[in-house]
């Protein structure tokens, strides 16, 4: 199937809040409504529900800006992640889960998120979400990604040509669906 054979599907992007994201994780930001999980002389520290079958592995990414369009998405199925903007950088977060009634996963349940600079995004385990994320007003975002090792090494050893891996899932909406989405610019 050639590029040119494909519809393009935009997603228009969404300014959640937490009820919203709460589906496929957690918007972390400072709140001034949240207690402080502890409080020690000058710090206060607040808990995120960090999950993962194998030890964390905190990572530094820098994704480009090189095109809008996507067709394949990924899961993970023993691990949370994380993702920081480093820089106050905005970005757009794209992520779905099944339908309820365990239908498979589809275009329809695909959505755009606009992540402002000072917040980042906790994802849940098994919720499906782009392989990169877009900057807003810039050419790149840097962010902090934490996720687990075990399943970043599987992940690494399948693009050198090693076995698929068995904690992450993937679908190509172009194999499946012949569509490629394009993620437009909140601004």
């Amino acid at each position: 199937m050639t590029v040119s054979n494909l519809k393009t599907v935009p997603l228009a992007c969404n300014m959640p809040d937490d009820a919203d994201f709460s589906p496929y994780g957690r918007i972390v930001q400072y709140s001034h409504e949240s207690p402080a999980n502890l409080k020690s002389g000058s710090v206060e520290s607040w808990l995120l529900p960090f999950e993962s079958a194998s030890p964390a592995h905190i990572m530094f990414n820098r994704y480009h800006n090189n095109d809008r369009r996507f067709s394949v998405m990924e899961k993970h199925l023993d691990v949370t992640q994380c993702f920081f903007p480093l820089g106050n950088t905005p970005f757009i977060m794209v992520v779905g889960v099944e339908s309820q009634g365990n239908q498979p996963f589809s275009v329809d349940d695909v959505k755009a998120f606009y992540i402002r600079g000072d917040q980042g995004v906790l994802l849940w385990r098994n919720v499906w979400h782009s392989l990169a994320r877009f900057a807003v007003g810039s050419d790149h975002i840097d962010l902090a990604f934490i996720t687990d090792r075990s399943t970043q090494d599987e992940i690494e050893s399948s693009l050198a040509g090693g076995e698929a891996p068995s904690r992450t899932l993937f679908t190509d909406f172009k194999n499946t669906d012949e569509i490629q989405f394009l993620v437009r610019d909140p601004l």
